[in-house]
């Protein structure tokens, strides 16, 4: 998807955003949300239907408004390094080192995985 900035926010409800015209948006999708005073915050595609985006937000709405409040979406889900690297490591919520060590080097894995198919599970005995 091309790296477009949307200010067609329709609501603000809680740390929800809803987006209206987004053609493209993916579920889980990751997005950048742009405030009016230059701050970014970030979030979450978590339902996407007839060219609307539901947009989880990670941290506070505060300060967002319908009017000056732009979402760019990345067109990729969140993804870590993975390695060896990481053990007895001190990370944030992004898994990101806040430790002051080396940067984390490995493959980057997707970390939404699938989802469970109910008819593959053994039944409890």
């Amino acid at each position: 998807m091309p790296q477009v900035n949307y200010k067609t926010i329709t609501q603000i409800t809680g740390p929800l955003l809803f987006v209206d015209e987004v053609p493209n948006a993916s579920y889980n999708e990751l997005v950048q949300i742009n405030l009016e005073n230059g701050e970014t915050r970030l979030g979450q595609v978590l339902e996407t239907r007839r060219g609307m985006a539901v947009i989880q937000v990670f941290g506070s709405t505060t300060g967002m408004s319908t009017k000056e409040t732009s979402v760019r979406f990345s067109g990729s889900t969140a993804r870590i390094q993975v390695s060896d690297d990481m053990l007895g490591r001190v990370f944030n919520g992004f898994a990101s080192p806040i430790d002051g060590g080396t940067p984390i080097t490995g493959e980057k894995i997707d970390i939404v995985g699938n989802a469970i198919n109910p008819y593959s599970r053994e039944e409890p005995s």
